[in-house]
């Protein structure tokens, strides 16, 4: 009954709970088992908490129970979430206002964390407690996360020498996911490609982790190729982070005819309403930017106003047009803006970046406005859209 009161507490996240039951097991003199342990272990991991999760597996061993390999997997999958975690703080994602503050993972050392995951496969061959799939898949998760593609690749050919360990889904997503934070392309492409030849599906995870290794290594081209690749199987579907990396990737580079390659992306957006899905606007003329990356806000202006060229040109009444920004400072500028974007970054605004690239991007340039009751709005007067429209026709 106490290990399924705590196993429930580790699906909830609740490893203050957790920990809360296996006292209460002591002191009414329940002995906790090995399954005990390892659901107390795996509450602590989904906490965040790995070095509770490390002294459970010290205490286990102190009172001689053997520990074995499903222990062993939640205490490697705790430091492999503990290190995810701390990736995404490190991008300054905050976390739910709904979290307790006191679980709240401060940023530590990633070196202890993938370090203590090998530590701990090592320690299974000491204690010949043969390491599984997942065993080395969290492994591989925990380095992956934290940027140590060599290690993970290292995991990657020791699975592959063992039948019983071919690596799946997770371990290849695992090692693509360091070769991506280390910026090295060549074996990320190589894992991908290995996946796809050992008949492994690939998900949106996985193409979104190519993708960042591409991305910064400058590789439009073969993002563009991935996103097409993507937009045309049944098996995965590009999200919006997909169509952040693609998009930034392809504004680095200049020229028309990467340009088109832009707004063919973006139109594969809106048509799978990734973006600018139907119920989001009150009518043609009023698009919300707001939220959106800079090299994504640019593609939208080109995409709404390429839009318009043709309705109004079909005699549709022409309207004001606006844009809403917001007026919050952007303090996440993409640092992949192409040469032609101003350069204030990390200072400039949404809302005159759309207004430069109305001016600057379009020819004759497309002059905009602000309402006074609405600073948060860039406005393109209807008497202006027009005579800009009729030079496009």
């Amino acid at each position: 009954m106490y290990t399924t009161v705590i196993n429930g507490c580790s699906k909830a996240k609740l490893w203050r709970k957790a920990l809360h039951f296996l006292d209460e097991m002591r002191t009414m003199g329940v002995t906790p088992n090995a399954y005990t342990y390892s659901a107390a272990i795996s509450a602590c991991g989904n906490g965040g908490k790995w070095e509770k999760a490390l002294d459970l597996l010290n205490e286990m061993r102190e009172n001689n129970m053997k520990v074995n390999v499903i222990t062993y997997n939640s205490a490697i999958t705790a430091l492999a979430k503990t290190a995810r975690i701390n990736t995404r703080q490190s991008m300054n994602k905050h976390p739910s206002a709904l979290d307790d503050p006191r679980d709240v993972v401060g940023v530590i050392d990633d070196e202890q964390l993938w370090k203590r995951a090998l530590m701990l496969l090592e320690q299974m061959k000491k204690e010949n407690v043969s390491p599984d799939v997942y065993s080395y898949s969290s492994a591989i998760s925990a380095c992956g996360a934290c940027g140590r593609f060599q290690e993970a690749l290292d995991l990657i050919t020791i699975m592959r020498k063992r039948r019983q360990t071919k690596p799946n889904k997770i371990a290849y997503t695992g090692a693509i996911s360091a070769c991506a934070r280390s910026g090295e392309w060549a074996p990320a492409l190589k894992l991908f490609n290995d996946m796809k030849s050992d008949g492994i599906e690939c998900d949106t995870a996985v193409y979104n982790a190519l993708l960042s290794a591409l991305s910064s290594s400058d590789k439009a081209d073969e993002m563009f190729n991935l996103w097409t690749e993507m937009c045309s199987t049944r098996i995965c579907s590009p999200d919006r982070n997909t169509l952040a990396t693609v998009i930034a990737g392809l504004d680095r580079k200049t020229g028309k005819g990467n340009n088109k390659k832009i707004d063919k992306v973006f139109s594969d957006a809106v048509e799978r309403e990734i973006m600018l899905p139907t119920d989001s606007m009150d009518t043609d003329y009023e698009i919300d930017l707001s939220g959106m990356t800079l090299p994504i806000a640019k593609a939208a202006c080109r995409f709404i106003l390429r839009q318009l060229i043709l309705k109004i040109s079909e005699g549709e009444t022409c309207h004001d047009l606006s844009f809403i920004t917001g007026v919050s400072w952007n303090n996440k500028v993409d640092s992949s803006e192409s040469s032609h974007s101003p350069k204030q970054t990390g200072s400039m605004a949404l809302r005159e970046h759309i207004r430069a690239v109305l001016r600057d991007d379009f020819e004759p340039p497309l002059y905009s406005c602000i309402p006074k009751m609405a600073a948060g709005t860039v406005q393109v007067k209807k008497e202006v859209l027009k005579k800009w429209v009729d030079t496009q026709s």
